[in-house]
């Protein structure tokens, strides 16, 4: 099935003091950036609809790879502007995105995952903490009923009329409740931009939320990331490179799938389907060390050897507590034993590198 995806470009940015699809997002302007994540998602067939300084818009969606479709009616409300991308879609589409440019940073990971749920009838909604965002995945069936909407209520009265028809998928991204309306949204959105690869806190919540981590589970990933911080903090301040945010985020995510058989691997596939494949590698990390790792995943892996349920231990005391479980399983024991001298290099690298030693770190 054909899926497209209409993006609405036509209005005035009245209130915004400057105009929102060449608004710049770390570089990258609102309407391209909207089209970049199109096209990661898979969606090539895409409709800008312009009205206001029209050919301009017109010539960045060209040059981006999009189809722009100018709407004479645009001044008369956003509605009009739904109906001329709707009617120009091409017959072959069986559903469709519907976008506003002022909301530009919904990631590629959440339209991929919305089209695994493409349906010719009904409207697909994303969710994200349980409020309903954008951009709905629209059966081409509602075609017919959109053109000859009176427009009256905008595109809330639309789906309310036909919230029989809807579904809903839990995504954890912010995006698509972040629009750009005020200056205030646009300064939100540019920090957003610049830490798409990490998710926020509302975003990490809902990452556990959606994979039901236990709360005892959370806790652990809370010591674990205290543990982390203070070591990256120590190395950084050593001139030693470390993505803070990112370490951290892999921390509070790292047992995400602990409930689950393979949690390691369970995890990296959990946070990559939503998103987020850097942090996705650092936690896959965090039982075995692969050679060469990253700085982040070895401040990880060691945090998670010496952090018992919510307490700091020593490496040896923990060793022995797996000792007591694994002694007799020559195979498991041995593969502990590999964990724990790659944790043991890793401190004597941590303490090399500050000059202190991982208990006055820790303090414990």
């Amino acid at each position: 099935m054909g899926v497209a995806a209409v993006i609405l470009a036509a209005g005035y940015s009245s209130r915004m003091g400057f105009f929102k699809p060449i608004a710049a997002l770390n570089g990258v302007s609102a309407l391209e950036r909207i089209l970049r994540s199109l096209s990661e998602s898979g969606v090539q067939d895409v409709l800008v609809v312009t009205g206001f300084r029209g050919d301009e818009v017109a010539s960045l969606a060209q040059r981006s790879g999009a189809r722009a479709v100018f709407n004479p009616r645009f001044a008369e409300g956003m509605f009009t502007s739904v109906q001329a991308g709707v009617a120009a879609l091409p017959p072959n589409v069986g559903a469709f995105f519907l976008l506003p440019v002022d909301i530009p940073t919904v990631r590629a990971s959440t339209m991929r995952m919305m089209l695994q749920h493409a349906s010719s009838g009904g409207v697909l909604h994303p969710v994200f903490r349980g409020v309903r965002g954008h951009p709905p995945l629209i059966g081409a069936s509602l075609v017919p009923q959109i053109l000859n909407f009176t427009g009256s209520g905008g595109l809330r009265a639309f789906f309310d009329a036909w919230k029989a028809w809807a579904l809903e998928i839990r995504v954890a991204d912010e995006g698509v409740l972040m629009d750009m309306d005020t200056p205030e949204d646009y300064d939100r959105l540019c920090r957003r931009s610049r830490s798409l690869k990490v998710p926020s806190k509302q975003e990490r919540l809902a990452l556990l939320e959606i994979a039901g981590t236990p709360r005892r589970v959370r806790r652990h990933c809370e010591a674990t990331a205290s543990v982390c911080l203070a070591i990256g903090i120590a190395l950084k301040q050593r001139g030693i490179r470390v993505d803070l945010p990112l370490l951290h985020g892999a921390a509070l995510l790292h047992d995400i799938c602990k409930h689950l058989p393979d949690h390691v691997r369970a995890g990296e596939a959990f946070l990559g389907f939503h998103g987020f494949p850097l942090l996705a590698a650092i936690v896959a990390c965090h039982r075995d060390l692969p050679s060469s790792p990253r700085n982040e995943a070895a401040v990880l892996h060691l945090a998670d050897k010496i952090v018992s349920d919510t307490s700091i231990v020593s490496l040896d005391d923990r060793k022995k507590s797996m000792r007591s479980r694994y002694g007799t399983d020559k195979d498991a024991w041995s593969a502990v034993r590999e964990r724990y001298a790659d944790a043991r290099r890793t401190i004597r690298r941590i303490e090399r590198s500050t000059g202190r030693s991982l208990e006055d770190l820790l303090h414990f």
